[in-house]
């Protein structure tokens, strides 16, 4: 299980990726995004614009997010 790829998803950006991702009908991608975000706005409330989501890509095409604070550095 090798991670290919890491990206960085601003709080605010994510709605316009969830449009991108069901244009393309990815919908693993899809559903790992609207829980992301979900998670977000449950776990901070009103401090969701702090934060961002780091989504890891792996070999096996398992996806996985962490959400992580505006300060954090790949």
């Amino acid at each position: 299980m090798r991670v290919t790829q890491k990206t960085l998803y601003d709080y605010n950006e994510l709605i316009s990726e969830i449009c991108c991702a069901a244009k393309d009908e990815n919908i693993e991608f899809l559903l790992l995004l609207i829980s992301a975000k979900t998670d977000i706005e449950r776990a901070y409330g009103s401090q969701c614009a702090n934060y961002t989501v780091l989504v890891t890509c792996f070999e096996d095409y398992q996806d996985e997010y962490t959400i992580v604070p505006h300060d954090y550095k790949l």
